[in-house]
């Protein structure tokens, strides 16, 4: 019995009991300056997981634009908590298409998250979420940016792109 018992307490953290992750807020002044230090040409989702988050892996999947400064337009990285960060933005004048996957989080978290990396971003457009509060994007369904979170049975997805 104590054997039992032994087992059940060493595998309780390894079990997943459903929406425990949470996002560490983001600090709006913060990502504000550093997008402002750099002309907003960082993605402000990549600037939030460098500050607050390990890197657990290189880029990988890295695709590069081919003229001529043939720097990187897309790639896939891996942060600590087993946060995976995808980018996409090789398409000219097509935007920018960010995945994050999260560990399984509370929807009210990811929901202030949202709009916390939503405000560090310099845009005038005004922004709102559906009657369900999965998708958050221009009022007018117009240019801006669209997030979209969804809830699988192990993870947190957040689909975001940014564009015309």
């Amino acid at each position: 019995m104590k054997l039992k018992i032994i087992i059940l307490f060493l595998t309780l953290p390894i079990l997943n009991f459903g929406q425990d992750f949470q996002l560490k807020e983001p600090n709006v002044t913060e990502l504000k300056a550093e997008l402002k230090k750099n002309n907003n040409t960082d993605d402000v989702v990549y600037v939030y997981l460098q500050r607050n988050y390990n890197q657990s892996s290189k880029k990988r999947n890295v695709k590069k634009y081919e003229y001529p400064d043939y720097s990187i337009c897309a790639f896939e990285q891996s942060f600590e908590n087993e946060i995976t960060y995808s980018v996409e933005q090789c398409r000219e004048a097509g935007g920018i298409s960010t995945t994050l996957i999260l560990p399984k989080s509370k929807k009210s978290n990811v929901i202030k998250w949202v709009e916390q990396i939503f405000k560090s971003s310099p845009m005038d457009i005004k922004h709102g979420w559906n009657k369900e509060k999965t998708n958050y994007g221009p009022t007018d369904n117009g240019v801006g940016c669209y997030y979209k979170i969804k809830e699988t049975e192990k993870n947190t997805e957040i689909d975001m792109y940014c564009g015309c």
